[in-house]
């Protein structure tokens, strides 16, 4: 924000500063400022500084049209009175700003409004900052830098602006959040109301600093935004310049304000409001905010209840304003409607003040409730709610009807979180939950009656359609992948809404059956509410012959419905270079033999291969690999036991000899595979 305004603005603003102020209307009168009145510890009161009402767009329109009656702007920006802009979103702050919804072409008077009634803060204060900071109010040829820098946040005594704040509505905006800001975290900063506090007053340390017992939290925000306070300088000469230790922001808002708008201090007496009232167990509890212009502490509020005094209680819980909040019980009153007047009490000068009357009705005689919630699962519904007898704190029976049928008796004593603050004086313990069984498929009708106790009679608290799961199964397949020859390994998940039980899944290759799985796999996701955590489904299929394959699979129906289709996924085998072992060579039981046996395949094809032998390098023989291999078909799946192979070798010479065997390719992607060579001794 900018620290410190120059001497001139205060010149500039001096003839404006008495003008009369005949667009707005209000409850205080404007007048001249008078430096006696100027108090450092209250610039501003919470009440006026906070108050949002004080100024409709029109009326706000209507001043910054008397303000500058002819805009002599020709080059640059026009007047703040005929000024538009597009505004853009704001998300808000929980407790500070509500949303902005941006709109296109907006005056600056509407923007004031809009963010003042966004941000709860005074459109007149919003107003006297943008004067005091760049005379915007009343200048007939303003420039772009001061709409860029308007309310002059972000902008450091000691550094040039900062650009991500730049623009009009930005600066506006950004300005009152920055004051609700200061307001809902009040403590740990440099200046805080309700203590003495040391204040600059001005840039320059050596001028030294006045101690200030801040008494609100406006004034606050405006130090903290400001952070220098008017020397006697300054204050002698309140419509022009001080010495050269004289800082003029705090004195010419305090000094704007009052000339435009009448007092700073607003009304001296209390002010507030009852925000909620509610009667509970012979006994009513009211809520709302209350303040005193003259005290940065919290005050007391009185109630009064059929014009008796029963309750005082301090206006000290944290609210979007401050610590101003108030909450009273009032307890062993007698059932009936009742009067509850509530006053906030004053501190210095003016009087106790009526924050409002209310009726409140205490309830008697029969129960009361609500069905917090009803749901059907398979097979059964699930309910929640409270009930409540105002004859008594102690829990009541409900009981619960579903089409006509009593199907249980329940007691009211579970917790329900809250309750005694909605119903002051009965507790929490009135909250009742249950699961009726045996449900069939179809809507139906759930009915609660809250059993009285004492006086009144049998109440029914509520009713609610429920409608049963039924239908389809519904599931997932998810991955069909083969990580080895002959197998594909599937999974995913299903279940059936008619059933908590788990239900069976079929697979299909190119369209026959291959296997019947239950999708009974525990799994963590997805999940599954009322029906379990085991509907998974995970199996290996064995047998797949070599190539690309559609696996398809079907949740099957139980109940309503019919099997459902949850997807196919199309599957390529493994690929390649044929597989050859040799399981043993040998020299023959003749004379110059030997023997080579073993198994070779090609992943490609289920068809036998050949498989090549050669002696010392030379080949000797090619043969089929179509011979029974037991147990091949179980360790390569889809492939079988057909593509064992033997080659018997002649006319070898007596000695040593190397035998190599080659697995030959047949079809799709590879080559010959070799299987090794073995050293055969043939006698």
């Amino acid at each position: 924000m900018r620290r410190i305004v120059l001497a001139v603005v205060a010149i500039l603003v001096a003839v404006a500063g008495v003008a009369a102020v005949d667009a707005v209307s209000g409850d205080s009168t404007a007048s001249a400022a008078d430096a006696r009145d100027f108090d450092p510890g209250m610039i501003i009161s919470d009440q006026v500084f906070y108050d949002r009402s004080t100024m409709s767009a029109s009326a706000i329109q209507s001043f910054l049209d008397a303000r500058v009656p002819t805009c002599t702007a020709t080059t640059g920006p026009t007047c703040l009175k005929d000024y538009r802009t597009t505004t853009s979103n704001k998300s808000g702050e929980s407790g500070r700003c509500s949303a902005y919804s941006g709109r296109s072409n907006q005056s600056a008077a509407q923007i004031i409004y809009d963010v003042a009634q966004a941000c709860g803060i005074n459109p007149r204060s919003l107003i006297v900052l943008i004067e005091k900071e760049q005379s915007l109010v009343t200048d007939s040829s303003p420039t772009d830098r001061q709409y860029r820098s308007a309310t002059g946040y972000g902008c450091p005594d000691t550094a040039d602006c900062d650009s991500q704040y730049y623009g009009f509505f930005n600066q506006v905006y950004s300005a009152a959040l920055q004051f609700k800001r200061y307001a809902a975290a009040p403590t740990g900063r440099a200046y805080e109301a309700g203590r003495n506090n040391s204040i600059l007053y001005h840039p320059n340390s050596a001028c030294g600093t006045k101690t200030v017992y801040i008494k609100n939290q406006a004034t606050a925000g405006l130090y903290l935004y400001t952070p220098y306070t008017p020397n006697s300088a300054a204050l002698a000469n309140l419509y022009g310049t001080g010495d050269s230790c004289s800082s003029y922001g705090n004195r010419n808002f305090w000094r704007l304000f009052t000339d435009w708008f009448g007092s700073t201090k607003g009304n001296d007496s209390p002010s507030g409001d009852v925000t909620r009232a509610v009667g509970g167990y012979r006994a009513i509890e009211v809520s709302g905010t209350a303040s005193d212009p003259n005290s940065a502490s919290p005050i007391r509020v009185h109630v009064y209840v059929d014009g008796v005094g029963k309750s005082s209680v301090a206006a000290d819980q944290p609210t979007s304003t401050g610590a101003n909040g108030f909450t009273a019980r009032v307890g062993g009153l007698d059932p009936g409607v009742r009067s509850v007047c509530v006053f906030g009490i004053n501190v210095g000068a003016g009087s106790n003040t009526l924050l409002r009357c209310v009726r409140v009705a205490i309830p008697s005689a029969s129960p009361f409730g609500v069905i917090d919630e009803a749901a059907g699962a398979p097979g059964q519904i699930t309910f929640r709610g409270w009930a409540i007898d105002p004859d008594t704190v102690d829990p009541i029976r409900v009981h619960v009807y579903v089409d006509g049928v009593g199907r249980a008796s329940i007691a009211a004593d579970a917790v329900k979180a809250g309750l005694d603050g909605a119903k002051p004086g009965f507790g929490d313990r009135h909250g009742f939950a249950g699961t009726i069984g045996g449900v069939a498929p179809g809507t139906h009708s759930l009915c609660v009656y809250a059993i009285n106790v004492a006086a009144g009679s049998n109440k029914r608290i509520g009713c609610a359609q429920v409608a049963m799961p039924s239908g389809s199964p519904i599931g997932r397949f998810e991955s069909a992948v083969a990580p080895d020859i002959g197998v594909i390994d599937v999974s995913g998940w299903a279940y059936d809404p008619d059933v908590v039980d788990p239900i069976r899944v079929h697979v299909y290759v190119d369209g026959r059956g291959w296997a019947s799985i239950a999708a009974d796999v525990e799994r963590a996701t997805p999940t599954w509410p009322g029906y379990g955590t085991a509907h998974g489904f995970s199996a290996r299929l064995s047998g797949v012959t070599p190539g690309s394959h559609r696996v398809c699979a079907y949740a099957i129906n139980v109940g309503d419905g019919g099997n459902a289709g949850l997807g196919c996924i199309d599957v390529a085998m493994p690929q390649g270079s044929p597989k050859i072992w040799v399981d043993e060579a040998a020299a023959g039981a003749e004379k110059g033999t030997a023997f080579v046996r073993g198994w070779a395949f090609d992943p490609d094809t289920v068809d036998p291969i050949r498989v090549h032998v050669y002696v010392d390098g030379v080949g000797a023989a090619s043969v089929e690999a179509s011979l029974v291999k037991d147990g091949l078909g179980d360790v390569f799946p889809g492939m079988g036991d057909l593509h064992g192979f033997r080659a018997d070798l002649a006319g070898l010479g007596p000695g040593p000899h190397s035998i190599c065997a080659y697995a030959i390719n047949k079809s799709g992607p590879g080559s010959t595979t070799s299987a090794g060579c073995r050293t055969v001794t043939v006698p």
